[in-house]
């Protein structure tokens, strides 16, 4: 009879199975790296001043001239020169069972991503400073400067991380 005869051990290939199947049980670490390089990613573009699809965010209505004037910070959505402050130093993931979420906690983060109108809950208007001027408004609409997103470039480095991850799993270390 003829055929081909190996000779060895399983036992790598079957380590590396094992690590790669203990990932569908407890994806949190590999997860967790995931959230890192998201979060690094929404900040560059913030820095950038770019939303997810790569509109500069100058394009969008333009600050009030006013608050233009006073703003502590580098640019829009970033607070004072120090970029862990403001809306871009908010920014956190987590892990929920098996998905990745990030965003921010901040209670303005919402209405930048989105825009909207701020009115008054229970006085007659709203009451701010701006420009060394006091001002009492009905409304205040807020242009939407989307940040958060999943771009195309995100995906490819997370392919890329999770490539790693299982290579390093498949030589036996993680």
């Amino acid at each position: 009879m003829t055929g081909i005869h190996i000779s060895g051990t399983t036992q790598p290939m079957q380590d590396a199975l094992r690590v790669i199947g203990a990932l569908k049980q407890n994806a949190r670490g590999v997860l967790g790296a995931l959230g890192l390089e998201i979060i690094e990613s929404t900040k560059e573009r913030m820095r950038a001043g770019l939303d997810p699809a790569g509109k500069r965010w100058a394009s969008y209505a333009p600050l009030h001239p006013e608050y233009a004037k006073t703003k502590r910070g580098p640019s829009i959505l970033i607070g004072r020169g120090n970029v862990s402050s403001g809306l871009i130093g908010s920014l956190t993931s987590q892990i929920h069972r098996h998905r990745l979420v990030w965003g921010s906690n901040k209670i303005y983060a919402r209405i930048h991503q989105l825009g909207g109108t701020i009115r008054p809950k229970s006085a007659k208007a709203l009451t701010f400073k701006m420009g060394g001027k006091l001002y009492k408004m009905k409304k205040v609409t807020i242009p939407a400067r989307p940040y958060l997103g999943f771009t195309d470039a995100d995906k490819e480095v997370l392919m890329d991380e999770l490539h790693d991850y299982l290579s390093r799993a498949m030589r036996g270390g993680q």
